[in-house]
């Protein structure tokens, strides 16, 4: 017993120190899918003079690649004095020089940014010099990376993978009360086989990631020169090293030490990569957060759950494949042990829903943002498959006495549609979150007996159309002399415009702007002017699509 709890405490010490490395060494990028929040000069603003320097704020720390900042003229020639950086003493924030005497004209600044999942993110930022950019309309553009059929294969053989391991671990323990480990010979194989699909998708990964990074294509991602620049330069590189420590070389000194039987020592050994589903979760979308902790440690428990709920099914199913090498005239054993996993199911599905519904609280900020971002869309294919496959859980789990073939049946339909469940997380895990398109602002708040009604729309940075609306009781309110608006980022350096809206209709006032000039949170406060001197005041809290 205690060369056990030896073996077991060198594992956590291995795992921890693996985990603080992940967690605590800072890199230089950051957070996943960064956006803009502010820049200078601003979308489509006019100049009297040349601004000197271009900066580029974005919502999160990125890393810049080299001649990623760049400004051209509208002969598409490069102005810039080739100077572009990160600023030091902001890292979410990126400059570059422009000569002091610019020529008046049309300008664009054209920037490539890397964020921590290690996905290039790029964007227009259109402005002039002594010419009325306003009149043209023009406003920011951003493009993000969209996972392509590579990733999705290797997200879908690193989750799998993971799965059939941390599953593997928990339902081969809990299937020895019918089978033991040592003559569980079809469960310990799923259990290699998904160590060996996760350990080629983790290793297959550095290769893609260098593709997306650097854009590049083919054979060209395995070039020595690409692999090295990913490593050493982005957060992906760091963790890769740390996952690929934590898949193979803990193991492997685990089970050099053990002195077990070989499927005891191969059980010990998987221990280390209970840590995995924290470093997946700091290459995504929750380490962008303000305050990360939370929302990485709730991915983590969320991936956790999920691999050794569906794992475990594996690992039940393999026991019911084996089950007429289970002594005893009946299948009660076998009953009693699917029964003992289904509470460790349970208390996963538990995890998973928390976890989960605050995950979405974080990244979906409106519900028209649900089924109109590809985000949201994957998500909610994600929810509609975990529903059918504890549907098919409950088929067999509500049956008084099920037999071998009832289980066999239903549990194979819960791991043929769990591919489905790892398909929609791996295009989640890619995809830039629904915080892009949270769609048109309609809000009313009421002050004493007007109700003041603000609509923006599309509710991107760039050119929106502003209305506000009055209301008197149930009618248009005439009597009002001015209404101005006015749009603060708070996502951003401070960053303020005003806008005033000119008479449409009784009581309905509009303009279109450019004034809202990054994504982020942001805040409308509506003035209004009434005929008595009356001054109404109405903040509304909104938040800015890309």
């Amino acid at each position: 017993m205690s060369r056990m709890r030896v073996r077991l405490w060198a594992s956590v010490a291995m795992s921890l120190a693996a985990l603080a490395v992940a967690l605590f060494v800072r890199t230089p990028s950051a957070a996943a899918h960064a956006y803009v929040v502010h820049s200078s000069p601003s979308p489509g603003q006019s100049l009297a003079s040349s601004p000197g320097r271009i900066e580029v704020e974005f919502d999160e720390t990125v890393q810049l690649i080299p001649g990623g900042l760049t400004v051209t003229n509208v002969d598409n020639q490069r102005v810039d004095l080739g100077d572009g950086r990160r600023n030091p003493l902001h890292a979410n924030e990126v400059d570059v020089d422009v000569p002091k005497h610019l020529p008046k004209g049309l300008y664009t600044v054209h920037w490539q940014v890397i964020s921590a999942d290690g996905h290039m993110v790029s964007g227009t930022i259109p402005f002039g010099i002594g010419v009325n950019v306003q009149s043209l309309q023009l406003g920011a553009s951003e493009q993000g990376y969209r996972p392509g059929f590579w990733m999705v294969v290797d997200r879908v053989l690193t989750y799998g993978g993971l799965a059939l391991v941390l599953g593997g671990w928990v339902g081969l323990r809990a299937a020895r009360r019918s089978l033991p480990i040592a003559d569980n010979r079809l469960g310990v194989r799923w259990a290699l086989a998904g160590w060996l699909a996760l350990f080629v998708g983790v290793l297959f990964n550095l290769p893609l990631e260098a593709a997306i990074t650097w854009s590049i294509h083919g054979l060209t991602a395995f070039a020595p020169r690409y692999l090295a620049r990913t490593l050493n330069f982005t957060v992906f590189g760091y963790l890769w090293v740390i996952e690929l420590m934590l898949i193979a070389v803990i193991p492997a000194v685990l089970a050099a030490l053990s002195t077990a039987k070989p499927r005891e020592r191969l059980a010990t050994a998987m221990i280390p990569m209970f840590a995995l589903p924290v470093t997946f979760a700091v290459q995504g979308h929750a380490f962008a957060e303000p305050h990360p902790i939370l929302p990485v440690l709730a991915m983590a428990v969320h991936g956790a759950a999920a691999s050794v709920w569906i794992g475990g099914i594996a690992q039940m199913l393999a026991l019911v494949l084996q089950a007429d090498r289970i002594p005893g005239p009946d299948d009660e054993r076998l009953r009693k042990t699917v029964r003992s996993f289904g509470w460790i199911a349970v208390a996963c599905v538990i995890a998973l829903w928390l976890t989960g519904v605050y995950s979405a609280l974080l990244h979906i900020p409106t519900w028209y943002a649900l089924d109109h971002t590809e985000y949201g869309v994957a998500l909610l294919a994600k929810l509609g498959l975990v529903l059918l496959v504890l549907g098919f859980a409950a088929m067999h789990a509500l049956t008084a006495r099920p037999r071998r073939a009832t289980y066999r049946a239903w549990m194979s339909l819960e791991l043929i549609f769990s591919v489905g469940i790892f398909v929609a997380t791996a295009l989640l895990t890619n995809l830039p979150t629904a915080d892009i398109r949270p769609g048109p602002v309609d809000a009313v708040k009421r002050v004493g007996p007007y109700a003041v009604h603000l609509s923006i729309t599309p509710n991107r940075a760039g050119s929106n159309l502003f209305v506000v609306q009055i209301t008197k009781g149930s009618r248009p309110d005439s009597a009002i002399q001015q209404v101005e608006l006015s749009l603060s980022s708070g996502s951003a350096t401070p960053s303020a415009a005003s806008v005033p809206l000119g008479a449409r209709a009784p009581g309905i006032f509009s303009a279109r702007s450019l004034a809202l000039s990054g994504a982020g949170a942001w805040n409308a406060e509506v003035q209004v002017l009434t005929d008595d001197f009356q001054v109404l005041t109405v903040d509304f809290p909104i938040h800015v699509g890309t």
